[in-house]
């Protein structure tokens, strides 16, 4: 049948027609991939992008939030302390060693 089309000229022209189309529609199909997946790609960067900017935002304020609980956690510690004192000073010492002690303290 290839000896008929090449000896019929215009079989090797319908040929080379059909083979041309064929091509040009696989290059159509892959340019249209290539577009479709470079889209793909941008938004996927775009959305990296965003979702960093985030995470950033996040462990900064994570950070702010764990020095704020530092100085809560010290200032607990202080209130404790005094509590503690308050305890000792009118629950457990006498009247003339909570003087003396205010007297003495030294700040």
């Amino acid at each position: 049948m290839k000896s008929s089309m090449i000896e019929n000229g215009n079989g090797v022209h319908t040929y080379n027609k059909d083979l041309a189309d064929s091509l040009k529609q696989i290059r159509h199909y892959l340019e249209k991939n290539i577009r479709d997946l470079s889209e793909s790609v941008e938004k996927k960067d775009i959305e990296i992008r965003l979702l960093k900017e985030s995470l950033e935002k996040a462990n900064h304020q994570a950070a702010g939030n764990s020095q704020l609980i530092n100085k809560l956690l010290g200032d607990l510690s202080k209130l404790q302390n005094d509590i503690e004192w308050y305890k000792l000073t009118y629950e457990k010492r006498s009247f003339l060693g909570t003087v003396r002690e205010k007297l003495f303290r030294r700040h």
